[in-house]
């Protein structure tokens, strides 16, 4: 009979074991519990400390405020890492696909860091925090990827980062999700492997012809100096010659001058004198010289002239 009786009373025994260890909990000077009271929000106890709760009626949800979670976008981890092995993941294609200015596909991985600032609105506002984070995260890329070309959405994934946060925070303010973005890291901005190749290409075309532009540049800087300095060379040459045959112009102009004058005061003179001048110009260079005397008569005489005899 008192065999039966102890039966009886360990269901008892175990149910006020149970009730006492579950009418307390404790909290970290970073935490803070969400109570729920038959499937509502009682409250929120944010002191440090041991606490009491009603059993089997009360739920408490302990939140780090303090703790940074990390939440993947365009990927998911597939595997822990172990002593032995990396981490593994798994790309998600419909989150990592987007599109830059100029409709070019790219492949985005992003981290996306935040802190639970109000564990009741985080709990009760939404009922998919992780994919709402997702959604906000996924609307704010894509409205910014669609501004940047592609050679910058592929090398300045840090500074895109930075003009997201403001965005995305503004975003989930909005859905009053109770929590505080503390960094975005864009780990992965990559072209499509089927479209590498040809991206490849266009790098390599691009480089031939700055190449070519700089061989052209150093080409241009080389002759322009030079050719300056002909055309100068020939500039001066033409003045210096320029200068020459003025002045020889007007001396012969002055000269011509002089002689005219003289021709009006004495013309016979001057004639004869002309005449005289220019057969010895013309008889210094003749190599043979004949004197021809012409006197009407039908006998023609002549007299040659030696030059090397000096007659």
């Amino acid at each position: 009979m008192k065999s039966k009786k102890f039966l009886l009373l360990i269901p008892i025994i175990i149910i006020i074991a149970a009730a006492v260890m579950s009418s307390y909990y404790t909290l970290d000077n970073a935490e803070e519990a969400v109570i729920e009271r038959f499937g509502k929000l009682h409250r929120v106890n944010t002191e440090a400390g041991l606490h009491f709760k009603l059993p089997f009626v009360d739920e408490i949800f302990i939140v780090n405020t303090n703790e940074i979670i990390s939440l993947q976008y365009g990927y998911r981890p597939d595997s822990a890492p172990t002593a032995t092995q990396a981490a593994t993941y798994q790309n998600v294609e419909s989150e990592a696909i987007v599109l830059t200015s100029g409709s070019y596909l790219i492949n985005i991985g992003a981290v996306i860091q935040f802190r639970i600032t109000d564990p009741a609105a985080y709990i009760y506002n939404v009922d998919d925090q992780e994919g709402t984070i997702r959604l906000a995260f996924e609307s704010v890329l894509r409205s910014n990827i669609q501004n940047q070309d592609l050679d910058n959405a592929l090398i300045n994934k840090d500074s895109i980062a930075k003009e997201i946060i403001p965005d995305l925070s503004r975003k989930l303010s909005a859905y009053d999700l109770g929590i505080s973005i503390a960094e975005v890291r864009l780990t992965d901005v990559l072209l499509p492997e089927d479209v590498q190749y040809a991206y490849d290409d266009v790098n390599i075309a691009s480089n031939e012809k700055d190449s070519y532009r700089s061989q052209a540049e150093k080409y241009s800087n080389e002759m322009l100096p030079k050719a300056r300095a002909e055309a100068y060379q020939m500039i001066q040459q033409a003045e210096s010659y320029k200068a020459e045959k003025v002045a020889q112009a007007k001396g012969d102009v002055v000269n011509f001058n002089q002689v005219y004058e003289k021709y009006v005061l004495s013309q016979d003179v001057t004639k004869t004198r002309l005449y005289i001048e220019t057969m010895e110009k013309i008889l210094s260079v003749a190599k043979e010289k004949y004197i021809i005397d012409l006197n009407g008569d039908d006998v023609l005489k002549f007299l040659p002239l030696d030059i090397k005899g000096g007659q």
